[in-house]
């Protein structure tokens, strides 16, 4: 198949091909002239800064607006807040952890029963009645003290007296 040019085409008979895009003949804009940069060459920041604002029609900075020195950290975090050199990047350091009564509960159990949908519940001193999401402990009984500790994700384990773990959720 010949394919011939149209009347009034920019583009020559060689440069329509079945591959190029038609784009390839538009008229593309010129690039813009890249300024020559003198403030490239000035080694003070601040002065730098203000020459390549003067190019850009932005004026010039306020002094006072640019810091003349770098800002110690001191002055952006309270000095408590900072950890001391030798433990910077240490997490145990950086991240206290926290007090062993917070995330724990420990409780005597005063019911055992089972939910509306048959799982086993605990009820502890207090009220709080806890269901079991994994199998029935048949050791648990009445009166024995269990820990309830938070788990990951927002989940909570019980630890019996019998050394046996359950995942669980509380109901009310």
């Amino acid at each position: 198949m010949k394919v011939r040019p149209r009347a009034g085409s920019r583009c020559g008979a060689g440069l329509i091909l079945l591959t190029l895009p038609w784009l390839a003949c538009a008229e593309q804009p010129a690039a813009p002239a890249v300024p020559q940069a003198p403030c490239a060459s000035i080694n003070d920041d601040v002065q730098r800064l203000a020459c390549y604002d003067k190019q850009a029609g932005r004026g010039a900075a306020p002094a006072a607006a640019v810091p003349q020195t770098p800002t110690p950290p001191s002055a952006i975090a309270p000095a408590s807040s900072l950890p001391a050199p030798q433990a910077f990047g240490l997490y145990s350091a950086e991240h206290p952890k926290a007090p062993p009564a917070k995330g724990k509960l420990e409780a005597r159990v005063i019911a055992l029963g089972a939910s509306g949908d048959g799982r086993p519940t605990v009820t502890l001193e207090g009220g709080a009645v806890w269901e079991l999401r994994d199998e029935e402990d048949p050791l648990l009984a009445v009166g024995d003290t269990v820990l309830i500790r938070r788990a990951a994700l927002g989940s909570f384990l019980m630890d019996t007296p019998t050394k046996r773990t359950h995942r669980v959720r509380r109901l009310h």
